[in-house]
């Protein structure tokens, strides 16, 4: 229940950054996903590798995972909690992935 509150966050903070935000071209989608994943502190080796992982998230979602199920499988390989992955998976979707 708590991952799931976190998750509900994390699309919320998103959904407002991105709300506040012109319309956006890649770079600024790029851009606003660093900065709200770095305002979170969530670690990462480098904003390259933390977009090509946003991005494999929408693939996950496409396949038909469930959002937690993401976050549950990509925590442990990026050394993450279940809620700074939740978050990550949140901000992913809201960001990248076409609606």
């Amino acid at each position: 229940m708590y991952g799931r509150i976190m998750f509900t966050a994390g699309v919320a903070a998103v959904g407002l950054a991105l709300g506040t935000a012109a319309p956006a071209l890649a770079d600024e989608n790029d851009d606003i996903f660093i900065s709200v994943i770095n305002d979170e502190a969530i670690p990462y080796s480098s904003a390259e590798n933390a977009i090509g992982l946003a991005k494999a998230v929408c693939e996950y979602a496409a396949a038909g995972q469930a959002p937690e199920q993401i976050a549950v499988e990509i925590s442990e390989p990026a050394n993450w909690t279940v809620e700074q992955s939740g978050f990550f998976v949140g901000a992913a979707t809201q960001v990248y992935c076409p609606s």
